[in-house]
């Protein structure tokens, strides 16, 4: 890993000092090193261009991305292997590329902020060169201030918000100087970064999402986590997600309608796009699409098929072949 030595908390990982030839394979342990455990697809024979500066305190950090295009995933096995929840904070400051998770897709925007939870497979897309500033939070710490974000698709804050503004504003500072800061003082000023960020997502939010107690709140981690944790398992159902949780069908049922899902349907989807992401990984072009299919527990294909064509459009097939051209 060619990055320049850790001092005060600040770290660089930069890929003009790697040939050419070793530069996606560098980039992905540098990602991986400074945020979680990711995939990342390069273009073929691209002279590859990246940067990441970071300032960390603790499960916090605040970094400055500058790349070329490439694909970044975090796909369910490396979620599996994670021993860290974190939630991802993205500001786009040049460029715009593509989020996606729960089978949506959100624009990176010039400006705006971009929330994703590291708990469940994402994917980002940059068909161009872009810079951003991400801010990641453990988990628990951000879930104190806004406990409806708990299993809540990708949100995104348009950059003309003036909360919005504010965050980006600090997020700045914070990496000009958060790596002078004394060792007692900086969580106290990422905790005051994420207030902040707590109210612009609240805002955003305009009191649409309901009010969830701690009891809930626990129930619904634990049911969603140990769906992730089974998702390949063709007998996974609420009422095995129940009795796994010691709770009952019919209130693991109200627990995800408070979010406008059922248990089967976010089942569904986490699986569709779990198949969806190793459908498009390169390295398993060759594979039989059944496999995929029967692998994250589909154990009918034609029936996968149509739930595929539904929440994408195209049939699996279709989706692969347009990948290669």
């Amino acid at each position: 890993m060619n990055e320049r030595p850790e001092t005060g908390g600040l770290k660089a990982y930069i890929t003009d000092a790697v040939p050419a030839h070793k530069r996606s394979v560098y980039w992905q342990e540098a990602t991986s090193d400074a945020f979680l455990p990711l995939e990342i697809e390069c273009a073929e024979n691209e002279d590859f261009s990246g940067q990441i500066q970071l300032v960390h305190s603790g499960g916090f950090g605040v970094s400055t991305v500058s790349a070329d295009s490439h694909i970044v995933r975090r796909s369910r096995r490396l979620i599996k292997s994670s021993e860290t929840s974190s939630l991802i904070f993205i500001c786009q400051k040049t460029g715009s590329g593509i989020v996606r998770q729960d089978s949506q897709n959100i624009k990176l925007d010039e400006g705006a902020i971009t929330f994703i939870d590291s708990d469940r497979p994402y994917e980002f897309k940059f068909d161009n060169s872009f810079e951003q500033t991400v801010l990641q939070v453990p988990k628990p710490v951000f879930l104190e201030r806004c406990r409806w974000l708990m299993g809540s698709p990708p949100i995104k804050v348009a950059g003309e918000s003036p909360l919005a503004q504010l965050v980006q504003a600090n997020l700045d500072t914070l990496l000009k100087v958060g790596n002078a800061l004394p060792a007692t003082m900086s969580p106290k000023v990422f905790t005051t970064v994420v207030d902040l960020l707590s109210l612009a997502l609240d805002a955003t939010a305009e009191g649409a999402m309901p009010e969830i107690s701690e009891v809930q709140l626990m129930h619904i981690q634990r049911s969603k986590h140990f769906i992730m944790q089974n998702l390949k398992e063709s007998a996974l159902s609420p009422n095995m997600v129940a009795k796994a949780c010691d709770i009952s069908p019919r209130y693991l049922s109200d627990l995800f309608s408070r979010e406008g899902n059922t248990v089967a349907g976010w089942v569904r989807m986490q699986r569709l796009e779990s198949a969806r992401m190793e459908i498009e990984r390169k390295t398993n072009i060759a594979e039989p699409l059944n496999q995929v299919a029967y692998r994250w527990g589909f154990s009918d294909y034609s029936h996968f098929c149509r739930l595929f064509k539904s929440a994408y459009g195209l049939s699996p097939r279709n989706w692969r072949k347009n990948l290669s051209n």
